[in-house]
């Protein structure tokens, strides 16, 4: 009768039953006896680095020197990440929005199409010297890196 009365309690009130945690059980292991190897030497050899041609050594200076036509319009101050901002202060002259810029620091050169600039979170079409403007960049860019036009 009382085992009744539970069951209809169970079923009023949505009460499931209480499963017990059986204890987890443990394999027995079986421990080898380490084998030991011996060990092998290898006989030494010496490495001689190869030394750059002077031509090379010439081209790989000549890589980060820029274009001379182009003018340094101003510094990258910070970059966002996630959105793919820079924050660029103009240092002279004027950025148009379609304006080809090139960006270049010690590990970044790249060309890229000014596409939306912005100024106080509002869209600009025309930056000019002194001015602080957020820059949307197509790769990573590093603070202190120049803005070329």
């Amino acid at each position: 009768m009382f085992r009744k009365i539970v069951d209809v309690l169970k079923e009023v009130f949505w009460i499931k039953p209480s499963r017990k945690k059986s204890k987890p059980t443990r394999r027995k292991t079986v421990k080898k006896s380490p084998v030991k190897k011996k060990a092998v030497k290898k006989p030494k050899t010496k490495v001689i680095p190869k030394a750059k041609p002077a031509a090379v050594a010439k081209a790989s200076k000549k890589a980060s020197v820029i274009d001379p036509s182009l003018a340094q319009v101003g510094v990258i101050t910070h970059y966002f990440d996630r959105i793919k901002v820079s924050v660029v202060k103009l240092t002279q002259g004027t950025i148009l929005i379609g304006d080809k810029l090139t960006i270049q620091g010690e590990k970044t050169k790249f060309v890229q199409k000014v596409w939306s600039m912005q100024i106080e979170s509002e869209d600009v079409k025309v930056a000019k010297k002194g001015q602080i403007i957020g820059l949307k960049v197509d790769k990573i860019v590093v603070v202190g890196d120049k803005v070329y036009k």
